[in-house]
Parts: structure tokens; C-alpha cells; sequence
């Protein structure tokens, strides 16, 4: 599995954000890769979330107006079903609603 974030985004603006596994965890924004937290464990790890938000603009880039984020579950790529349940996690540690896809 691989997972795109969809967050709550201004009228005039989009913000997803990818999380693939080639074959450890990359955060991407479109083709462009972002982070790379642990390069020595293909796992996701609690807490990635926060670093990627923390380490990057994308906080100011979400919008505030709801706290309704969608997951939508790839079956394709190396991610777990734990993967996924930990992202869920942090992404409601972090204060959003989220609903699940899969494709």
C-alpha cells in the first residue's frame, strides 16, 4: 500500500501529501520528494507525521477552517496495514477528523 493525505486546503490552493514506501518511507508533495525520515527502516514510525509537518511549510499550508483529512489507501507500494493504522494515529493525535478511502 501507499497513502495520499488529502488536508483541508484554501479556495485557491491544493495541499496532498504522499506517503510511499521506495522502499522506506518518502514523504512527497507531487513528484517532488520532501523527506526521507529514517533511510534505514522501511517502516513508518509514530510520530513521522509530526516531523514532516514540523520540517517543512505544510502546517501554514493547512487550512483552518476544518479538521476533516482524507486517506486514500493505495494497494499498490510496500505499506503495511500497521503503516496505515499508525498514520491514522498520528494524523488524530494531531486534531483531525479522518476518513479512510480505498482505492
Amino acid at each position: 500500500m501507499k497513502f495520499t493525505i488529502v488536508f483541508p486546503s484554501h479556495e485557491s490552493s491544493d495541499l496532498s501529501l504522499a506517503a510511499v514506501f521506495i522502499p522506506c518511507l518518502v514523504w512527497m508533495e507531487g513528484t517532488a520528494e520532501l523527506l526521507t525520515p529514517h533511510p534505514d527502516d522501511p517502516e513508518y514510525r509514530k510520530g513521522d507525521l509530526k516531523r514532516i509537518l514540523n520540517e517543512s511549510n505544510m502546517r501554514s499550508r493547512i487550512a483552518s477552517h476544518t479538521s476533516k483529512v482524507t486517506v486514500v489507501v493505495h494497494s499498490t507500494g510496500h505499506g503495511t496495514q500497521q503503516n496505515l493504522d499508525d498514520l491514522i494515529s498520528d494524523l488524530t493525535g494531531e486534531g483531525f477528523e479522518v476518513t479512510a478511502v480505498k482505492q
